[in-house]
């Protein structure tokens, strides 16, 4: 913690998650929320976390969030700690005005526009055009500041075929076919698709980022590649 504080690095605690189990349901309720977020507010200042970040997706969003992440940031922000959350276009309207206003800033998961439990509706599900339109949304439709808005990078890539829907890391793609890190789709050896971000469109989208947004975030750091076709590197130059 202390290295990573010495750096800059801020450090977060991530709740929920694209899987978040059912009894956050239940713990967003009235009767345990405050219990929650008493525990939530020691965690951040007994590891000295620069904050908590709510990953709560979806149906996870309910009538109670608004009231939990309201009363969380109250109980942070006496203790000098940041609020953020993971947020998506494709559930908006569960997001009221009023809880965005509680963050100190938002990670857009610009992805995931179709997938393997979509194997009918095959595609990229992270073109630019999705970038440049969730941006817009955000800043113009839901006037969020753009210096608090981070758009999300995925590091991973959909194949939609005959046999179905399958996901692969984007080390693999690159390490598994040639000169694809140049690329944003490719043909797979059984007739599939392949669709992904290769490092040209990564460039674009940092690009667009600093001049619409805040900065950028990515999922995950564990699907990055080495050397000349790593994508964190590509990000780190183009935001330079």
């Amino acid at each position: 913690m202390k290295v990573a504080h010495k750096n800059g690095v801020r450090i977060f605690a991530s709740i929920g998650g694209g899987s978040a189990p059912k009894y956050y349901t239940k713990l967003l309720q009235d009767g345990n929320r405050t219990r929650l977020i008493g525990k939530l507010t020691r965690l951040a200042i007994d590891y000295d976390l620069d904050g908590i970040d709510v990953d709560l997706e979806g149906e996870r969003i309910d009538e109670n969030y608004e009231k939990f992440v309201t009363e969380l940031a109250t109980a942070l922000k006496p203790a000098n700690k940041m609020m953020t959350a993971a947020i998506a276009t494709v559930y908006k309207d569960r997001l009221t005005d009023n809880a965005l206003k509680q963050f100190d800033y938002v990670t857009i998961m610009t992805y995931d526009k179709t997938g393997p439990w979509r194997p009918e509706n095959p595609g990229h599900h992270s073109p630019y055009s999705m970038a440049v339109e969730d941006l817009d949304y955000w800043a113009n439709t839901r006037k969020l500041d753009p210096k608090k808005m981070y758009l999300g990078l995925p590091f991973y890539g959909y194949a939609f075929g005959p046999k179905g829907a399958s996901s692969m890391q984007y080390k693999d793609i690159v390490k598994t076919f040639p000169k694809s890190e140049k690329k944003d789709q490719l043909k797979m050896p059984d007739g599939s698709i392949m669709y992904y971000n290769g490092i040209p469109t990564i460039r674009k989208k940092v690009k667009l980022a600093k001049e619409k947004a805040g900065g950028v975030m990515f999922w995950q750091l564990g699907g990055d590649a080495p050397g000349d076709k790593s994508l964190v590197a590509a990000i780190n130059e183009a935001a330079k």
